[in-house]
C-alpha cells in the first residue's frame, strides 16, 4: 500500500500478519548477539546517527579495552574512553552516555532495575544521559526483557507499507498511536526480538530495491 492508501482510509495488515509475512518472505534471519548485557546497551547507543558498521569498530575496541565489564569501563578516563568510541561518532556524548549507564547500572537503582513495571523502567531509562524514546525501548526490549515493538525508521517505513497511517511521524507519536495495537496483538518477548530483527532486515532489502513501495509487495506486504 502506498501512502496515499495509507490515507484513505484502506484496512491496514494486522501486525501478527506482517510479522507472518515477514517470517516467510525473508526466512531465517541471524540478529546481532550480544555476548553481554553491557554489550546491548553499548551498542544501542553507539548505533544513534551513524551505520553500524561504525558501530562494530566501536564495540571491538571496547570489548579489547574492557571485556565489557563495567567496573572496568568505568576506570577509563574521559579520554581513554572517547577514543575508544570515536568510530561511532559524536564520541563525546555517546560515551557520556555509556558511563552514565553504567554507573546507574552498579548502583541501588540500577540494580532493582528489573523489579520495575515497564513504564517505570522506560521512565528510569529515558532519565539517564544520551538515552531517548528509541533507545530505551531497545534497551528494555534486549536487556531486561520488557515487551517492547520499536518504532524506529525502519518500523514507521515498514507500518507505512502495510497501510498504517503513520505519515512522517516522531517515534514518540507513532508509540502512542500504535503500541495499544502492538499490546492486543498479545506479543510475546521472543516474538517482539524476532519482529525487530526482521524489519531491520527488511529495511535493508527494501532501500537496496528502491523503497518499500517497490520491494513490499514481492513479499506479500502491500497493505491490499
Amino acid at each position: 500500500m502506498t501512502r496515499d492508501a495509507a490515507r484513505s482510509g484502506a484496512r491496514p495488515i494486522p501486525l501478527r500478519e506482517v510479522l507472518r509475512l515477514l517470517d516467510a518472505g525473508l526466512g531465517r534471519v541471524e540478529p546481532w548477539t550480544a555476548r553481554s548485557d553491557l554489550e546491548y546497551v553499548c551498542g544501542a547507543i553507539l548505533v544513534q546517527n551513524t551505520a553500524w558498521t561504525n558501530v562494530r569498530r566501536a564495540l571491538a575496541a571496547l570489548r579489547g579495552a574492557t571485556a565489557f565489564d563495567p567496573r572496568r569501563l568505568l576506570a577509563l578516563d574521559d579520554e581513554q574512553l572517547t577514543a575508544l568510541v570515536r568510530p561511532a561518532g559524536f564520541m563525546r556524548a555517546k560515551s557520556g552516555a555509556l558511563r552514565a549507564y553504567t554507573r546507574w547500572s552498579l548502583g541501588d537503582d540500577g540494580r532493582a532495575a528489573h523489579e520495575l513495571g515497564d513504564d517505570a523502567l522506560r521512565e528510569a531509562l529515558l532519565a539517564l544521559p544520551g538515552i531517548g524514546p528509541e533507545t530505551a525501548d531497545v534497551v528494555a526490549l534486549m536487556v531486561y526483557r520488557r515487551p517492547r515493538f520499536i518504532f524506529d525508521a525502519y518500523g514507521r517505513r515498514l507500518l507505512r507499507q502495510a497501510g498504517y497511517a503513520v505519515g512522517d511521524w516522531s517515534y514518540e507519536r507513532a508509540r502512542r498511536a500504535l503500541e495499544p495495537a502492538v499490546t492486543r496483538a498479545g506479543f510475546t518477548v521472543p516474538e517482539l526480538v524476532r519482529f525487530h530483527g526482521l524489519i531491520l532486515e527488511a529495511g535493508g532489502r527494501a532501500r537496496a530495491a528502491g523503497g518499500w513501495e517497490a520491494y513490499g509487495p514481492t513479499i506479500g506486504i502491500d497493505g491490499a
